[in-house]
């Protein structure tokens, strides 16, 4: 095993298991706060479904390359290489289509009283857990004929001709011409968040005129949590969307363009990780109810005592 191997095996074990460390423990805020406080907030169940599809998306493609670069080459066969391939596309497809849904939903759920989304603002907001529910079904429906085109490495299978190897798999030709209907969900996905993340920021700028006023008047500068879950959300919109376009454009090259080299593939895959291994600290640093229910349950015992 050489050095270049060890070091690669070293970050992708870290940013996995920091990964599923930080999504983890905002799934456990996340039942406490619940539990402790017995109200949901509308958008949680998609923040849930996000870290639950964060973690799917951290141990389908982490897990492998640990073990790639760790020397456990041949660890994984066709049937393998099937399974795991279908979860890294299915769970990619499900984190892209919950960030939209995050996205498009928040900004109803700001939108002023004055505005065409607030005359449907409450029938919009009940469809918040059949949407999740419809992302599962037609996630897992789309990406069904990967496996068929998926089989072990070339090291282990040599008659492999007409495709290119991804490290530890074999990706057969015959795919491109399969990915019509992820690619249009993606661009649609993305051209949702962008929308969203627009009219937010639109929004926002409005309300930091009207409000300009008061701070200049006010001693107090404190954000309100509406504006301040707003502004997390934007953060992690620019996040996922800078990490989608460089891996999905290494990708890309990789599948089209004349190098073959596999740093595109650790690149692009490093990249993808980078999200949802953020994503969950972040929630939980900017998520004041989580603060507030653990230092309230905190602070129970020594008022008794």
């Amino acid at each position: 095993m050489s050095l270049y191997d060890t070091v690669l095996g070293i970050i992708f074990f870290s940013q996995t298991g920091v990964g599923v460390l930080g999504n983890s423990l905002f799934l456990c805020f996340y039942v406490f706060t619940l539990f402790s406080s017995h109200r949901s907030r509308l958008l949680d169940p998609i923040l849930a479904q996000l870290t639950l599809t964060n973690t799917i998306v951290l141990l389908s493609q982490g897990c492998p390359l640990v073990n790639f670069y760790f020397g456990n080459i041949y660890f994984l066969g066709n049937l393998g290489c099937k399974m795991v391939f279908y979860f890294q596309r299915m769970s990619r497809g499900l984190a892209v289509c919950t960030t939209c849904l995050l996205s498009i939903f928040q900004a109803v759920t700001i939108s002023p009283s004055s505005s065409r989304l607030a005359k449907h603002k409450v029938r919009v907001l009940k469809l918040i857990s059949p949407s999740c529910l419809l992302c599962w079904i037609f996630n897992v429906i789309i990406e069904v004929n990967v496996p068929l085109h998926i089989t072990g490495s070339r090291r282990i299978n040599s008659n492999h001709t007409g495709g290119f190897e991804v490290l530890y798999c074999y990706w057969e030709t015959k795919l491109k011409g399969k990915i019509i209907l992820p690619f249009l969900r993606d661009i649609l996905c993305v051209g949702g968040m962008v929308w969203a993340s627009g009219y937010i920021i639109v929004l926002l700028y409005r309300h930091q005129r009207k409000v300009q006023h008061i701070h200049c008047t006010s001693h107090s500068q404190k954000t309100s949590p509406e504006i301040r879950a707003t502004q997390t959300i934007l953060l992690l919109l620019s996040i996922f969307v800078s990490a989608y376009c460089i891996s999905c454009s290494f990708a890309l090259y990789k599948v089209y363009g004349t190098d073959s080299g596999d740093w595109l593939v650790v690149v692009s895959i490093f990249t993808s990780l980078c999200f949802p291994t953020i994503s969950p600290f972040l929630l939980i640093h900017r998520d004041t109810q989580i603060f507030r229910s653990c230092c309230a349950s905190w602070q129970k015992p020594s008022l008794h005592s």
